[in-house]
């Protein structure tokens, strides 16, 4: 028996006699070290074979507790979770309450133990940015390129709504490197090339559609933010206005805007992207036809 197995015996039975309960803090190797006198690295392994046990459960900045009999240890926290909890804060509460601070406090470890898994905030977004579209449903090509199309931005667009940070988020003039984008941009593409565009013409449509989306995406977040400072919908902000835009709109002078204050107008997002793309893609479809008419 060697001399770390010999002490993680005498700490068993400290448990197991109960001078040591559920609950309570396990000696640290300092401790083992001096109550003992072994190197660390001995301290480290009694520490480890008694977390092999299950009897403690050790965690960075709190120490190793003992735990109960029955009590599972608690799983070891990955880069994985620490992204899935960046996103879950960033879609109940917005992305600029991502903070270092903030993840630590969600995840119950010290600020800089955070940097043990995500180097900066900025590779942080970017992991939050490429888990978010590596799950994003890509729809099963057809053999109708404007469907295609089409379907795939209504996916994006469900999900910048289910992650309203999604799209300010996105750069499309300085992306940064994301693997789980690479579907979503290779069947989009894909579809344009299908309706006979070329390369370059392909990516340049490519780069207006995803714009056309994040434009309007870019507003989910701000008119939540709105939403829960004010307690009032965008509708209700307008009726609250009104007075003072047709003040600032007189019939004299602007009447089509002054009768247009006078028509009542829901305000639906997704009224606007379903025009958005109803005439881009038409417009794009009828250029398409000309050209293949020459």
């Amino acid at each position: 028996m060697t001399r770390a197995e010999e002490i993680a015996a005498v700490l068993r039975e400290r448990i197991a006699s109960g001078r040591l309960r559920p609950g309570d803090r396990a000696p640290s190797t300092r401790a083992i070290m001096r109550d003992h006198g072994v190197a660390m690295a001995t301290a480290s392994k009694v520490l480890s074979l008694l977390q092999a046990d299950g009897l403690i459960d050790s965690a960075p900045g709190r120490g190793s507790v003992v735990l109960a009999p029955d009590r599972p240890r608690a799983p070891a926290l990955t880069a994985a979770d620490v992204i899935a909890a960046a996103i879950a804060i960033a879609d109940t509460e917005s992305m600029q309450a991502v903070s270092m601070r903030r993840l630590a406090a969600a995840l119950e470890i010290p600020t800089m133990a955070v940097y043990r898994y995500v180097p900066s905030s900025d590779e942080l977004q970017a992991a939050m940015l490429d888990r978010v579209l590596a799950d994003l449903p890509i729809p099963p090509r057809t053999t109708d390129w404007r469907a295609d199309v089409e379907a795939l931005l209504r996916s994006l667009w469900e999900s910048m709504k289910a992650h309203p940070w999604l799209a300010a988020a996105m750069s499309m003039t300085r992306p940064a490197v994301l693997p789980g984008a690479m579907p979503m941009s290779e069947h989009l593409l894909a579809a344009l090339r299908t309706a006979g565009l070329e390369q370059r013409e392909a990516f340049t449509e490519y780069l207006c559609l995803l714009n056309l989306v994040r434009g309007l995406g870019a507003t989910i977040e701000p008119e939540l933010a709105d939403r829960a400072a004010t307690g009032v919908t965008e509708d209700e902000w307008i009726d609250t206005r009104l007075d003072e835009l047709r003040a600032a709109a007189p019939p004299d002078r602007f009447p089509v805007m002054a009768q247009m204050l006078h028509t009542s107008y829901p305000y639906d997002a997704d009224v606007l992207l379903d025009t958005t793309l109803t005439r881009y893609l038409d417009g794009l479809a009828a250029g398409l036809a000309r050209a293949s008419h020459r």
